[in-house]
């Protein structure tokens, strides 16, 4: 019996004397990234890290978190950031937030998210590139702001990011917000009937990504994605009523991100969508004729009353519609 207990206290002080190193080893890290942030421009403050979770679990709770840089417009800060996993393997990482804030550029417009209750669990690949296996990130409530104000609202939104099998560097990613609302300013655009009778905001979309190499600690050191080579666009649906928008397809970037491919459009009931974007200003009410004619052409072309079949078709730097030059493709701007 005597040996039992000694032996039952040698294996108590092992396990402490592990928790306390890995959970150190977990404080360096981050302290480590977050330096690396510093000594690239970017602006970082951090209140507090602490350690917790003994003996079964590694936690560092961060105080006053915030980073940001300010060239590219990107930013996160979060109150209390709890960063934890399971002491037989820290590749199994999550982390906590009751609230955050991030922000960054999509394409020309600044969006700035609000999250409650935020969640991500991230499983790595043991080995010491750390690469991402998956991610699962969701909160209960977010709120999506553009520089007007409130845009959408989203209750229980996930997204789902996971390697796949057969090449490390290709990724399916997938968008699956619960319950939308439409703030003020969209719901002025797309104007509150545009959703009667089919009730509420449906939003959707799954695609598969390859970057130029897999997403893993160097990732997190740079802050910064690898270059993306090709996005297959399985879904994205949105819809609200009768309204409805639906693409599908296949682009290329080169080194410079430029696109190359075709994205295949479904909208149901145009001339709705139409009179949103003369609401929103996108088509100048001179043009509403002309374009109005254009579009009921190609309704015929495809047989369906109120629905548009149409590629846009990316090559050679340019963008083409149903046949329509459209100018300059825009370049891929990654966060």
């Amino acid at each position: 019996m005597r040996k039992l207990v000694w032996l039952l206290i040698l294996l108590a002080a092992l396990c402490g004397a592990w928790w306390a190193a890995a959970t150190a080893q977990m404080q360096s890290t981050l302290t480590g990234l977050l330096d690396s942030r510093r000594a690239a421009g970017w602006d970082v403050t951090l209140k507090d890290i602490s350690k917790a979770g003994f003996p079964l679990t590694l936690q560092n709770r961060l105080s006053g978190l915030a980073v940001a840089e300010a060239g590219r417009g990107v930013a996160f800060e979060a109150p209390q950031l709890d960063l934890s996993a399971p002491v037989w393997w820290p590749g199994d990482l999550t982390a906590r937030a009751p609230v955050a804030q991030a922000a960054f550029p999509a394409g020309a417009l600044p969006l700035v998210l609000k999250m409650r209750d935020m969640r991500a669990d991230l499983a790595l690949h043991p080995g010491l590139s750390l690469q991402l296996e998956g991610m699962l990130a969701r909160s209960t409530y977010l709120e999506v702001n553009g520089p007007d104000g409130l845009l959408l609202e989203a209750d229980e939104p996930r997204m789902e990011v996971t390697q796949s099998s057969d090449a490390e560097n290709d990724y399916n990613i997938a968008l699956l917000p619960g319950r939308i609302a439409p703030g003020p300013l969209l719901r002025k655009v797309l104007g509150d009937g545009i959703g009667q009778p089919g009730g509420q905001p449906i939003l959707s979309a799954r695609m598969a990504v390859t970057f130029a190499r897999a997403l893993d600690r160097h990732t997190a050191m740079t802050g910064t994605l690898p270059q993306i080579d090709a996005l297959t666009v399985e879904n994205v649906d949105v819809a609200w009523g009768d309204v409805a928008l639906a693409t599908e397809g296949a682009l290329t970037f080169n080194s410079e991100g430029i696109p190359a491919g075709v994205l295949s459009l479904r909208v149901t009931n145009w001339p709705k969508l139409l009179d949103a974007g003369e609401r929103a200003g996108f088509l100048p009410p001179s043009m509403r004729g002309q374009v109005d004619t254009m579009l009921r052409l190609l309704e015929a072309r495809g047989g369906t009353a109120g629905g548009l079949d149409l590629d846009l078709v990316f090559a050679e730097g340019q963008m083409v519609l149903a046949g329509i030059p459209l100018g300059a493709a825009p370049r891929l701007i990654q966060p």
